[in-house]
């Protein structure tokens, strides 16, 4: 359930890298903020997401079910059971035109498909746009603002760059499938931000950037809901 789709706090009710590949081609801009991954293997996970202001929520926060660790380059995201967790991070960014992720997935979760109705993952990072928030199209999940999810997918499952949508903000939520990397293969998706969002609601004009979150989702997966994933390096460029 996607109900929890949101970076605002006040929204919210609720194995190893073993090559490279970049996604697309660089697209020129200059990075105006950057959250990097890497740490101390040894120092806890969650203590340097809050030291660079992620709030974790739901199974986020748990450890039993999502195991969360460093290497000195990436952060690795390991889901043990069906699990939905959020790590939000609040930041306007109104210059952000360019998106640029560097990540991979070491373990597909079995039976995600949002072509097939099966709206998990095991990672998808949100961009928010401005602040006014829109209904859900439910009176029991909260109002947010207008967003867009990115996710890697196994290969033959859904589609790239296409904008679907899911079962909550049919209007103002889309999810798109940026790569289809093999499993552990570290790569580097590049989104153009405003034409992603003019493809995905039909809009000329784009609200600024007012927040992101990373999410895990293997509720309705298959295997026990296990998944395993890394993330690097997340850039917003002008």
């Amino acid at each position: 359930m996607k109900s929890a789709k949101s970076t605002f706090r006040h929204l919210l009710g609720l194995y190893s890298l073993t090559g490279m590949v970049f996604a697309t081609s660089s697209m020129a801009g200059e990075v105006i903020h950057q959250i990097d991954f890497g740490g101390e293997p040894n120092t806890s996970a969650r203590d340097l997401l809050a030291r660079s202001s992620f709030v974790l929520e739901h199974d986020a926060k748990n450890g039993d079910k999502i195991n969360l660790y460093h290497t000195e380059d990436a952060l690795h995201i390991q889901v043990k059971k069906p699990s939905f967790g959020i790590l939000i991070h609040e930041q306007d960014i109104p210059e952000a035109n360019h998106l640029r992720l560097h990540w991979g997935v070491s373990d597909y979760p079995q039976g995600a498909s949002y072509e097939h109705g099966v709206d998990n993952e095991a990672i998808m990072v949100y961009v928010f746009f401005g602040h006014e928030t829109y209904s859900s199209g439910s009176m029991f999940v909260p109002d947010s603002p207008y967003f867009i999810g990115f996710f890697l997918c196994s290969d033959g499952t859904d589609q790239l760059e296409q904008p679907y949508a899911g079962h909550y903000y049919k209007k103002t939520g889309r999810f798109i499938c940026v790569d289809h990397p093999g499993q552990g293969k570290a790569v580097i998706s590049e989104v153009n931000l405003e034409d992603e969002f003019r493809k995905s609601f039909g809009l000329n004009s784009v609200p600024p950037v007012s927040g992101m979150s990373i999410e895990i989702d293997t509720t309705a997966s298959k295997n026990d809901g296990k998944a395993a994933s890394f993330l690097q390096r997340i850039e917003f460029l002008n």
